[in-house]
């Protein structure tokens, strides 16, 4: 079989703990897929301000699903952004406990948005993942495009802030679905807007069959992926939840998991032989 996409998982997946990968190593492989006709595709709960920083010398070239997989561009063009409609946004702002204010992340397309009474150790880990990240004094007078809704958690606090939500009527209504994407991190996203959606309006474009696409992931939010395509990688330290669906396994992502992957790819040894 003919591979003729990647996808990577960044966060726990391509990147390690410092957030860094072996570049040297990725850009050769990078050449070695250009050659073989292999689309590289970076699908991410990141916006795509910030998964840009990750490969400024390719960035123009490559595919992102950004924002788990509401915003899709290919080589600088925008396939599509999914969002809420102000009405929508609106009427979620209100029915979420005001509680989780300091805890929310407003993702727009123009940038990410942080409530004034966010703890300061919190928006320290925010603007880890966020390009760009706004202060605001109110949600409500936010003007962009809202796609997502991320909260924040504290240690042993996702569980409590992801029951919670799925008891909202926005959850029950469809509007919303709550995902973990780890990391304490929870995404409120449009339903069927996750990566194995945004990954098929590229295999649509670039008329490409699923049988064809190398996947790898790490987390919650990648299992729709994993399961989507013909070769779905977990790496060692993917949640268990990912494993269990994933065909294949991979060294994990301290280890440069996703980059040994792709050489077995390129030389087609199994499962790729």
């Amino acid at each position: 079989m003919t591979i003729k996409i990647l996808a990577v998982d960044m966060d726990g997946t391509f990147l390690n703990s410092k957030k860094q990968y072996n570049k040297a190593r990725f850009l050769k492989q990078y050449e070695q897929l250009k050659q073989n006709n292999i689309h590289f595709v970076v699908a991410s709960g990141n916006q795509l301000a910030k998964l840009v920083t990750y490969f400024p010398e390719i960035s123009h070239e490559i595919a992102f699903i950004a924002e788990n997989g509401a915003h899709v561009v290919d080589a600088g063009q925008e396939i599509a952004f999914a969002h809420l409609s102000h009405q929508q946004f609106i009427e979620t702002l209100k029915a979420i406990d005001s509680t989780y204010t300091s805890k929310m992340v407003i993702c727009g397309k123009q940038s990410a948005y942080v409530h004034k009474s966010m703890r300061a150790d919190d928006y320290a880990k925010v603007a880890r993942y966020f390009e760009k990240l706004i202060v605001v004094e109110d949600f409500y007078a936010l003007n962009d495009l809202v796609c997502k809704i991320t909260f924040i958690a504290q240690k042993n606090e996702s569980f409590a802030i992801f029951q919670d939500l799925q008891q909202q009527s926005f959850v029950a209504d469809r509007l919303l679905v709550p995902v973990s994407s780890g990391f304490d991190f929870i995404d409120l996203i449009l339903p069927d807007q996750h990566k194995a959606h945004g990954l098929k309006l590229l295999l649509e474009k670039w008329k490409v069959e699923p049988s064809q696409v190398v996947a790898i992931g790490d987390n919650n939010n990648d299992i729709q992926m994993i399961k989507a395509v013909g070769y779905g990688f977990a790496v060692e330290n993917a949640v268990e939840a990912l494993k269990a669906v994933a065909p294949y396994g991979a060294a994990s992502n301290e280890q440069e998991g996703a980059l040994q992957v792709i050489d077995l790819m390129l030389k087609h040894e199994a499962p790729f032989s």
